[in-house]
């Protein structure tokens, strides 16, 4: 099987972005880590579930295996640029970058969604870990657009109402 034509083929299914935080398991001067996903799904509303997947050979698995927590930070058509940020190795945020919320240390500004969740269960199934989330908090702002991966490129979704 050729993998390089099977991801073409699995890009041709539109997806949203997401930025997955998670506390520094080092916890050096409060920061959180990213890293961008596109493979979130929900699961189940009762209990409420949802669920994402991270390759384990990437090098930020190991802390994200590890993680008890983790936020959801659906990204709006605006913030590409922290895809791009969080798709790289260097992933920490620090508070001076402004970028996460007073009320929930692992909510970005600016997202058009938000889950807060406690690991629920993993699961390794072919060469990712599949992390399952119990949502214990959430929110939206409908006043943005979506951000959405298709094809290897950014568009976006939705209408500004």
């Amino acid at each position: 099987m050729d993998s390089k034509s099977l991801r073409q083929t699995l890009g041709t299914f539109a997806t949203g972005v997401c930025v997955m935080t998670t506390p520094d398991p080092d916890r050096a001067s409060g920061r959180i880590l990213g890293i961008t996903a596109n493979s979130f799904s929900s699961v189940s509303l009762a209990p409420p579930l949802i669920q994402w997947c991270i390759d384990v050979k990437g090098n930020r698995f190991q802390i994200y295996a590890d993680a008890t927590v983790f936020g959801v930070n659906i990204l709006s058509s605006g913030q590409e640029d922290l895809s791009r940020r969080f798709a790289k190795q260097d992933s920490h945020i620090v508070p001076d970058d402004m970028l996460t919320r007073n009320e929930h240390s692992l909510r970005l500004h600016n997202v058009i969604g938000f889950l807060a969740c406690e690991v629920f269960d993993t699961r390794i199934v072919g060469d990712h870990l599949v992390i399952v989330g119990k949502v214990t908090a959430f929110d939206m702002d409908e006043r943005h657009q979506g951000l959405t991966y298709f094809r290897g490129k950014y568009g976006l979704t939705g209408t500004v109402q």
